[in-house]
């Protein structure tokens, strides 16, 4: 005996399908609303004719963090919930808060949540919505893609000297974490505490210093699951506020605060994590006479490229040089060095251009000062993370 069955429905036989098979039938045609009769093959197309045309949207209150749904079309609702059933709808308003119900045709109040069974976070549930009720919760069937949504960096267009617009978008941490964020703005403030919230202070600790670099990082609420912004001091490990969990550094969020106590103005590329000065502003690394010396311009751990332009001046008769390299070469090899040389009094320039470093670390020297120097100087334009 194989282990087919026969039905008989309707007169025809019903051959070739085995028992999970079958409770798959069953499935489909419960799931559309519809009570098992012994018209089982009209069942089901009628079932996969209110999928595949999607009649099996529904239409929602209009209200944020209760959906109430009821069927839309010819689509027939269920009398009952059912472990595997799916929900497809369009929300009017996004969630705001970790706990959204759904109400579906009157059969009473379950939780959304995330596929995981975790709480959902704020603006979870938007647009285009499929859930999949597991026999306890709905859980949302489909994770959202954010990865194409465009990101904002940028000094504010209200208080561009203290404060940092955060678009919304996906954010990736330093250490990989994947995290879409809410719009979000957040001031590095010359007083004051770190506070929950847009709009609000996000420096940890201490206050707003000239010629500083601030690293950005994302925290997230215990309680809410909302997510925040906090400010620190480059290669200080940020002072985490009571009740929150920091998720990580956003490697390319690199904030400049400039020698008038300003935010730089800057433009950060998200995606080519890159800080480029705006215009009006530069970093000096050094300006000095004949030597050698280094200037940690960035503390951090992280493989850098940074675009500078060194200028050298000489005084008498002779030629003089300057050679400018990062951290990760040796200035004898000159590789990755940036080289100016002139004599007899004159001047020139060279850049912009790019050296490495792997600690925020540049090194100059001069092999010759034959022709006397007046000024040597070093600025810097760009930084780039290249891990």
């Amino acid at each position: 005996m194989s282990n087919f069955i026969t039905n008989k429905v309707e007169g025809d036989t019903l051959e070739a399908l085995e028992w999970n098979q079958l409770a798959e039938l069953n499935n489909l045609i419960t799931s559309s609303g519809q009570s098992l009769d012994a018209n089982v093959l009209e069942q089901v197309a009628k079932a996969i004719a209110n999928y595949t045309n999607s009649g099996n949207f529904y239409t929602e209150n209009g209200v944020a963090n209760a959906y109430t749904l009821v069927a839309s079309g010819s689509f027939k609702a269920p009398t009952s919930y059912t472990a595997g059933m799916v929900v497809r709808f369009i929300t009017t308003n996004a969630n705001t808060t970790t706990t959204p119900t759904i109400n579906l045709a009157g059969l009473g109040s379950k939780n959304i949540k995330k596929a995981d069974g975790t709480p959902v976070i704020a603006g979870d549930i938007n647009g285009y919505v499929e859930l999949r009720y597991n026999g306890t919760d709905f859980l949302i069937h489909k994770e959202k893609i954010y990865f194409k949504n465009s990101i904002t960096i940028a000094n504010s267009l209200l208080s561009p000297n203290d404060t940092i617009d955060f678009g919304a978008g996906t954010y990736i941490t330093l250490s990989g974490n994947q995290i879409y964020l809410p719009a979000i703005t957040k001031k590095i403030q010359s007083s004051g505490s770190w506070t929950a919230g847009t709009g609000a202070n996000g420096l940890d600790t201490g206050a707003r210093a000239i010629n500083t670099f601030y690293r950005t990082n994302i925290i997230q609420n215990n309680s809410t699951q909302a997510y925040d912004i906090l400010f620190s001091a480059s290669g200080s490990p940020p002072t985490i506020p009571s009740g929150y969990t920091n998720l990580g550094l956003l490697d390319y969020a690199l904030i400049r605060v400039n020698g008038s106590n300003n935010i730089a103005g800057s433009q950060w590329d998200a995606y080519n994590k890159q800080l480029v000065l705006g215009p009006s502003e530069i970093i000096q690394v050094f300006s000095s006479l004949a030597g050698s010396g280094s200037a940690q311009v960035l503390i951090t751990t992280e493989p850098l490229e940074m675009q500078i332009r060194i200028s050298l001046t000489t005084t008498v008769a002779g030629g003089s040089d300057i050679s400018v390299w990062g951290s990760e070469h040796n200035g004898n090899d000159g590789f990755d060095t940036v080289q100016a040389t002139t004599n007899n009094g004159f001047s020139t320039s060279v850049g912009f251009s790019p050296i490495y470093t792997s600690n925020g670390t540049i090194y100059w020297r001069n092999f010759s000062t034959a022709g006397g120097i007046s000024n040597q100087t070093c600025k810097l334009k760009s930084i780039k993370f290249r891990g």
